[in-house]
C-alpha cells in the first residue's frame, strides 16, 4: 500500500515538469534477457514506458564474447525471442531488431512507439560501419572528402536519435551503445537486476533525470 501511494507521488512530481525523456535506452545482457524473469520484465517496462508517453526506447543485448558460430546461434536464438515477445504488443508499438551485424532481421511499423533493439551490435561496430560506408560514397563519387561531416556520418548510423537517458541496470560497467549519439544523454546505473526491476525504480530515474540540468557539452 506505501509503495503504491509513493508511486503515485512520483507520477504526480513527474507530470508536473516538462523534462520528460522521449528516448531512453536501456543495456542489458543476454543473461539479463534470458533469466525467467527477463522477457516478461521487458513487455512490462515497455508499459510502463508507453504509459508515461515516453515515445522511443533503446536496447541494446550485450552478448558475450565467444565462438563466432556459438555466438551467431546465440543471436538468431535472442531475436527469435525477443520477436515473438514484441509481436504480442500492440499493433500502434513499431520495432526493429538487429542482429550482430547491424542488419535488421525483424520490423514492425507502429505510430506509437518505436522500440530499437540491438542484440550484440555495439556502437564501435555501428560507428565502423558508418564509416566504412562514407568511405564507399567517396569512392563512388557521390562525395568528396571535403563533404564529410558529423551530418554525412550520423546518416550512416543505425539509431538516428539521441537517447536523453541511458539507463544501466545491476549496477554493471557501461558498454559502447551508441557510442555517438549519447554523447550529451545522461546515465543512470541502478544496483537493482533487470528482472527485480520495478515500476518505482524507473519513477526515480525519471525525477532524477528531472532534477538534472543538462548542459549538452557546455
Amino acid at each position: 500500500m506505501i509503495r503504491l501511494l509513493y508511486e503515485r507521488y512520483l507520477i504526480t512530481l513527474i507530470q508536473r515538469y516538462e523534462a520528460m525523456p522521449s528516448h531512453i535506452a536501456i543495456v542489458l545482457s543476454e543473461t539479463d534477457l534470458l533469466h525467467q524473469e527477463g522477457i516478461n520484465k521487458l513487455t512490462i517496462f515497455v508499459d510502463w514506458c508507453r504509459k508515461l508517453e515516453i515515445k522511443m526506447l533503446s536496447f541494446y543485448i550485450d552478448v558475450l564474447d565467444t565462438e563466432p558460430e556459438l555466438e551467431h546461434e546465440m543471436v538468431r536464438k535472442l531475436a527469435s525471442v525477443l520477436r515473438d515477445t514484441l509481436d504480442k504488443l500492440p499493433e500502434e508499438i513499431g520495432f526493429t531488431i538487429y542482429n550482430e551485424n547491424g542488419e535488421p532481421c525483424e520490423k514492425r511499423n507502429g505510430n506509437d512507439m518505436l522500440i530499437s533493439i540491438s542484440v550484440g551490435f555495439g556502437g564501435r561496430k555501428e560507428v565502423t560501419k558508418a564509416v566504412v560506408a562514407v568511405l564507399s560514397d567517396v569512392k563512388k563519387g557521390n562525395i568528396t572528402p571535403e563533404q564529410i561531416s558529423d551530418n554525412i556520418i550520423e546518416s550512416h548510423l543505425l539509431i538516428h536519435e539521441e537517447p536523453d537517458l541511458i539507463m544501466r541496470a545491476g549496477g554493471k560497467h557501461l558498454s559502447d551503445f551508441l557510442i555517438w549519439q549519447s554523447a550529451y544523454s545522461e546515465l543512470y546505473f541502478t544496483d537493482v537486476n533487470w528482472y527485480d526491476l520495478r515500476k518505482i525504480e524507473l519513477l526515480r530515474v525519471i525525477r532524477d533525470f528531472q532534477k538534472r540540468q543538462r548542459r549538452y557539452g557546455k
